[in-house]
């Protein structure tokens, strides 16, 4: 119980202090939530970075004459001797990026959506390659698990990562 000065008891100030503990809780209650909301934002942006990360690997010099020398052999079905090398080099290239790509993805450690939107098409016809190719299962081991966890992951209504485009 509260006392003036004069002694006497004053009961408005001790509800007075009773209000002021009572927002102080409110208060450190609020600054939690705030925190613990602070801590789920940073963990999505990270999520979100590592995720554009990986799909910048792919989107590298070197991955995307890889790719695309993988891609001109397979439409013109040919395979000459001499260039045989060079087409297993550039499989197990594109392979170890995609296969970096879906570590982190398959053990949810980006963004899956950004993933998806950015991978999706291409692993989808690297796939078909592979088969062409007779590209060994044994080294598609994190590869076929990723196409099919894409095929199946719903994003729709997440965000892109993409710009889009004023009409």
């Amino acid at each position: 119980m509260s006392v003036n000065i004069e002694g006497a008891s004053t009961p408005w100030l001790h509800r007075a202090e009773k209000l002021i503990q009572v927002l102080a809780n409110v208060s450190v209650i609020a600054g939690i939530g705030f925190a613990l909301i602070q801590v789920t934002e940073s963990k999505r942006s990270e999520r979100r970075r590592v995720a554009i990360d990986a799909v910048n690997s792919t989107r590298s010099t070197e991955f995307i004459k890889a790719y695309t020398r993988i891609k001109v052999t397979y439409q013109s079905k040919k395979i000459d001797k001499p260039g045989k090398p060079i087409l297993i080099d550039d499989l197990n290239y594109v392979i170890n990026v995609y296969d970096n790509v879906a570590i982190l993805y398959l053990y949810d450690v980006a963004d899956r959506c950004i993933i998806k939107e950015a991978a999706l098409p291409a692993v989808t016809e690297l796939s078909s390659m592979l088969e062409a190719f007779s590209y060994p299962s044994e080294y598609r081991h994190n590869f076929d698990p990723f196409l099919r966890a894409m095929s199946q992951e719903d994003c729709e209504g997440a965000v892109s990562y993409k710009r889009r485009r004023k009409p």
